[in-house]
C-alpha cells in the first residue's frame, strides 16, 4: 500500500518571497483592493451602548422621582 501524501511540484519554489521587502510597503498597500465593511456591523456596538446609557438614565430618573414623593 502506498502512503497518501500531498502532491508536490518540483518547479514551484519552496519559499515565497515577501513582496513588502521587494517593493516597499506603500506600493504594496496601494495595490490591495479596498475592503468595505457593512454599516450594520459598525452601528451595532454604538446602538448597544446607547441602549445601556438610556436604560441607566431611565433607572436613575425613576429612582430619583420615587425619592421625592
Amino acid at each position: 500500500m502506498q502512503p497518501n501524501l500531498p502532491a508536490t511540484r518540483d518547479e514551484a519554489p519552496l519559499v515565497v518571497a515577501d513582496r513588502n521587502a521587494e517593493e516597499g510597503f506603500e506600493s504594496h498597500a496601494a495595490q490591495r483592493p479596498e475592503q468595505h465593511q457593512h454599516l450594520g456591523v459598525a452601528l451595532l456596538p454604538l446602538a448597544l451602548i446607547a441602549f445601556i446609557v438610556l436604560a441607566f438614565i431611565a433607572a436613575a430618573w425613576t429612582f430619583l422621582a420615587a425619592g421625592k414623593a
